[in-house]
């Protein structure tokens, strides 16, 4: 079991771990990123990244959290690429109890069983829908690096398509093959998932919504809640409230 208290901004390099391992935050935000995907990890979920699966992190907004780790002598089935599942009530008492395993003398049978049940309910567990696939393509990896640099841009998909020398039909046939999203499903995706660090930071709704690229605020609240299950006034009043119990308790 590894503490995570990291500030914003801090990343790791490329890396790999010879160990499976399982996010859970209690506040901030951390992005991991894939060779094919980045994957946002926030309070209220749970991100799991299999073992020597090459990636690096990022982190949004300030973390306090834990990363479990998990080898094939644990017994606990996973799957085999990354994910992030909703958390539950069930699933944030046994992490609880796992991460106080450490220096204490329970029996192994108490931990394999508690490993073996911890496993099973996180397959169980709704899997969130924020994951955002990234093209292989060098082309259209170089327009969809351009957009998460600059989501608010006003470039259409034909502007971009010729500013980096492809056809609107064939970049729009690289992102349905190589992302399984259209372009522009794949657009409001990256729009939501670098919106979070803007969430974060209590900027105002109408303010993140601006800074993603959204005419309509009304627009990104409803994709916003797609994703997370709820709105992002309500995610940005219970991230302030983690915040606040977390610095009382420090």
């Amino acid at each position: 079991m590894e503490t995570l208290d990291h500030d914003s901004n801090h990343e790791t390099p490329w890396h790999v771990h010879l160990s499976g391992q399982l996010y859970w935050l209690k506040r901030g935000i951390i992005l991991i990123e894939t060779e094919n995907a980045q994957w946002p990890i926030t309070p209220g979920s749970v991100g799991w990244i299999p073992a020597k699966l090459a990636h690096k992190a990022k982190v949004l907004a300030a973390v306090h959290g834990h990363i479990l780790h998990f080898d094939s002598s644990d017994n606990m089935v996973l799957p085999e690429a990354p994910k992030i599942f909703r958390m539950d009530s069930l699933v944030q008492s046994l992490l609880q109890r796992a991460t106080c395993l450490d220096g204490n003398h329970y029996p192994a049978s108490y931990v394999t069983q508690l490993i073996g049940i911890l496993g099973y309910e996180i397959q169980s567990m709704e899997e969130l829908p924020v994951s955002l696939p990234l093209p292989v393509d060098r082309r259209a990896r170089h327009i969809a690096d351009e957009l998460l640099r600059c989501p608010s841009t006003g470039m259409t998909q034909a502007q971009l398509a010729n500013r980096w020398g492809v056809s609107v039909r064939t970049l729009s046939r690289i992102f349905i093959n190589q992302t399984g999203l259209t372009f522009s499903q794949w657009r409001q995706q990256s729009k939501i998932l670098i919106s979070l660090q803007w969430v974060l930071d209590g900027f105002t709704i109408s303010e993140v919504a601006e800074r993603s690229g959204y005419s309509n605020v009304s627009a990104y609240i409803e994709a916003f809640r797609q994703r997370f299950g709820e709105s992002p006034g309500k995610f940005q009043a219970k991230m302030s409230g983690i915040d606040r119990t977390h610095n009382s308790q420090e």
